[in-house]
């Protein structure tokens, strides 16, 4: 008979993939949090939460993120295109996750081997900006099969991290 471990029984393969995390103008506490605990369970090495309308470390984004905030190295910046910029001087691949007019599906994203990333995602009511857009190599979105065009910036980013490390 199988039976679901406890959290303390599981113990992760505690690997840091070489992915640096934009979170672009993210506005709802929950949505924060829950992004912080999603680069803890990809490995993440660095998160920044970027643009005048982030939510700030709050009571509200602690509960969402399950202490990863703890364990996570994230800061707040109001402005994303130097540490970019400065990432790609580094070797990092900036990438997109956003519709755009030359996005190419999520399943057609392939890794190289040790190939470093800037991953990009966009806030609830505007997504990626335009000055963010341009600076990524590639864009990509999930197909979507109802009729709306988009899902929620975490549930969509925690699809795109699946992929983008699957092989990583």
């Amino acid at each position: 008979m199988e039976i679901q471990k406890s959290h303390h029984e599981y113990k992760s393969a505690s690997i840091e993939h070489q992915i640096v995390l934009i979170a672009e103008n993210i506005r709802t506490p929950e949505n924060a949090g829950m992004i912080m605990r999603l680069a803890d369970a990809f490995g993440i090495q660095q998160l920044f939460f970027v643009g005048e309308h982030a939510v700030e470390l709050s009571t509200k984004v602690k509960r969402a993120s399950r202490n990863t905030y703890k364990t996570v190295n994230f800061q707040y910046i109001a402005d994303a295109t130097e540490i970019v910029t400065d990432f790609t001087n580094e070797g990092f691949t900036p990438i997109a996750l956003e519709i755009t007019n030359s996005s190419k599906p999520l399943k057609a994203f392939k890794a190289k081997k040790n190939q470093k990333f800037v991953v990009i995602v966009g806030g609830e009511r505007q997504g990626v900006s335009e000055t963010l857009l341009k600076m990524c190599t590639e864009h990509y979105h999930i197909p979507m099969f109802g009729k709306n065009s988009s899902i929620n910036v975490v549930n969509a980013l925690a699809v795109g991290l699946y992929k983008i490390t699957e092989n990583h």
